[in-house]
């Protein structure tokens, strides 16, 4: 096996700045995701209370959606402390799906949105819209996906493997048997 060659000092520091700003990168990632995930719930508990009375402006839906939501978290909560997770590590992972999802879910709605733009340029659809008064239906569809994605992210943020498990896979070593004199190749020759 060939050794590795000891790298210049300009090499070892031009290795060294990449490491250091690709590890940089990683946490604004992780911090992004985070923040991402923290406004999403926060814009969907205000977007179920939305008119400020409290319970009774609540529709049916969000009955649905508040009550499973909860049941997410409780297993959300239940799995970290069943598999080691500390509060602020199953508190992350839940935080980086909501991130996840919220974008996932943002760019799903901009495209029906744009889709729903293109559409209602025609004359036909203008009629159709104006009889309807779709707007706030289409806001609704919105608010349901959107409301849906972040049951999502509950569910799949839940941590499913042990914290101090192996993230990698185990490495199985493979003997390569050495090559034999014999006269017949399949058995094994004692030294």
């Amino acid at each position: 096996m060939r050794d590795n060659p000891k790298h210049s000092l300009l090499a070892q520091a031009d290795v060294g700045l990449s490491y250091a700003v690709c590890y940089l990168l990683g946490g604004f990632k992780h911090m992004a995701l985070w923040l991402l995930g923290l406004i999403a719930i926060l814009y969907y508990s205000h977007l179920v209370f939305e008119y400020g009375e409290g319970l009774a402006d609540v529709s049916q839906y969000e009955w649905a959606f508040m009550l499973l939501a909860l049941l997410l978290a409780w297993r959300h909560c239940r799995y970290a402390r069943h598999l080691g997770y500390g509060f602020w590590h199953g508190l992350a992972r839940g935080l980086t799906a909501q991130g996840v999802l919220f974008t996932a879910g943002m760019t799903a709605i901009g495209l029906g949105a744009l889709l729903t733009w293109v559409v209602a340029q025609s004359p036909d659809f203008q009629a159709t819209a104006d009889a309807l008064d779709d707007g706030d239906m289409a806001f609704k569809a919105y608010e349901i996906l959107g409301l849906t994605f972040v049951l999502l992210a509950l569910y799949l943020g839940a941590p499913t493997r042990s914290r101090n498990a192996s993230r990698r896979m185990p490495v199985t070593e493979t003997t390569r048997p050495e090559p034999s004199i014999s006269s017949t190749p399949d058995k094994k020759v004692a030294l």
